[in-house]
Parts: C-alpha cells; structure tokens; sequence
C-alpha cells in the first residue's frame, strides 16, 4: 500500500459502517480507548458525512464538515497532526437498517484531504451564545472578542456560527469532490483492507508474526473472558498460546510483552466479538445469532 503512486485512495462500496468503524479500532492498531466516542459520534451524526483522522497512537472521528471549519476540534488536529503516515477514513451514509450504518468508505493519506481542506476553509461569522436565565443570542466575532471575560464566564453555552449559505455551498462541494475521490479510487472489499491495515500493525510488533492477526490488548481480554478462540502473546521466542486463567492468576497483564494475536481460522470468532460490541455501543439489543461459518482466512 505504501509503495502506490500517490494520492492513495482507496474505496469500499455498500458496506456495514458501524462494523467497519469498529474494526478500524482493532486491527489498524489499538485504538479502544477511544472507540467507544468515535462509534458514538458516528452513530449521532446527523449528516450523512463523517471523517475520521487516524495518526500513529489516535483517532479521531466526527461530522465531516468540522473537518473544514476553522475553530473546530477536528481541523485543528488535521492541521497539527505530523505523522507522515497518517490516514483519513472519509464515511458517507445512505442508509440506516437495524441501527446499523451502511454506505461507502474512502481511504486515503491525510494530505490528500488537508489540501482541499486549505482551499476550502470555512470561517465564522459570529458566535452564538446561550445565557443562563435560557435567552440565546448572536454576536459578531469583534462583540465576542470585546466582551470581559467574567460575561463569558457567566453564559450557560457558546459556540462560532457559520454563515448558512457557507455551509451550503461546502456541502455541494465535498459531495462533489467525494465523487470524483471515488471515481479515482481503487476498489476494496473491507476484509482485504482490514488485511492490509493489519499486517502493517503485525509489522510494527516487537516480535510480529505475520502467519497471524494482531489485536489489541483489550480485545485479548475479552477473547478470553468470554473463551471466543485461542490467543497467542508474541513473544521473542515465538507466538505462545494463553490458557485464560493463567492471564488472570500470573499477572499477564502487567508483563512487559503485552502484544497478542490471533490464528487466522479464528477470524469468525472475532467477528463474533465485533457483531456484539458494535451493537452494544449502536445500541442495539442484544440478538442470538445463528452458528456462522467462518469467515475464510485469506492469503497473507
């Protein structure tokens, strides 16, 4: 993937968003302790465009159009992230079908998208606040800057306001340019993608062992509480197997080789965890599903 022509895009067409967001979070690295906000902000989002910023210890996903914005959260750390290798997930909804997500997926670098985020840079016009007694108002930004700052301190909430024909005209065009990214894109299925992100997260191990899938330590937890499938901790000397109760009575979690993997006719089994976490944190209640095969192990 690194050895492309750039622009690297990449596209997945019609698939489960929720899931794949998900899966993101495990094996492109160890992002768990931020996935629960991140599927969170997917699922709240109440445009159809989301983009997620994915840098070397982080992600970071929200409503697409703060990716543009000026003031917000989301473009200052696309402004301030330096890791050469980062990456943008951008994620357009078409549909929601048993509070799961479904719709297309672009990958690309991430300076790919700041450059059309610099030409197209959206600036407020004002500020809106909200008093504590509930009376709301709007500011211009030279009233904002004038005010002491024990009248700020005493709003109940502000925020900066863009002007509605701005917002307008940035969402004709980043539909825009989201077609002509897919149109120059090369096409995935999310399981060869998930491969590929993976093997670059096995190579970045201590002790990788590419014959395997690398995951986080939190999923390895959780594969052995609820006994899904072995688990393997890399090791210098090779890949070791884990029997569940020596994690909990030797102190494996406190030991200084704490990366862990998975053998690949296991994969139905993670889905298995990736099905139930996804829908605890859509929402959605609990089902039994039926026993699946597994999904097949694909050439490494």
């Amino acid at each position: 993937m690194n050895q492309e022509p750039l622009p690297q895009i990449h596209l997945i067409r019609d698939t489960d968003l929720s899931v794949f967001a998900y899966e993101l979070h495990i094996f492109a690295g160890d992002f768990l302790r931020e996935c629960e906000f991140n599927m969170r902000s997917l699922a709240t989002n109440t445009g159809a465009d989301s983009i997620a910023i994915m840098g070397k210890n982080h992600i970071w996903l929200s409503d697409a159009l703060f990716a543009y914005c000026s003031t917000a959260d989301l473009y200052q750390m696309i402004s301030t992230t330096e890791f050469i290798g980062a990456r943008a997930f951008l994620f357009h909804t078409d549909r929601r079908e048993g509070g799961h997500l479904y719709g297309d997926v672009l990958m690309m670098d991430l300076d790919t998208l700041r450059q059309d985020i610099k030409r197209n840079i959206l600036y407020p016009c004002g500020v809106n606040i909200e008093r504590k007694d509930g009376s709301a108002a709007t500011v211009s930004l030279k009233e904002w800057t004038e005010m002491e700052l024990y009248e700020k301190d005493a709003l109940k909430s502000w925020g900066f306001s863009y002007a509605p024909n701005q917002v307008t005209e940035w969402q004709y065009h980043y539909s825009t340019m989201f077609r002509q990214w897919m149109d120059q894109a090369f096409r995935y299925m999310p399981q060869d993608l998930e491969e590929r992100l993976n093997m670059q997260y096995m190579e970045a191990a201590q002790n990788p062992d590419m014959d395997k899938y690398r995951i986080p330590q939190g999923t390895a937890k959780q594969m052995l509480l609820y006994d899904e499938a072995p688990v393997y901790r890399l090791l210098p000397s090779g890949s070791e197997k884990i029997a569940p109760i020596a994690a909990i009575s030797t102190g494996l979690w406190y030991e200084n080789y704490r990366e862990f993997a998975i053998a690949p006719e296991d994969l139905g089994a993670l889905d298995k965890l990736i099905r139930r976490e996804t829908d605890r944190l859509t929402g959605n209640l609990p089902q039994l599903h039926k026993n699946e095969e597994r999904r097949p192990a694909p050439e490494r």
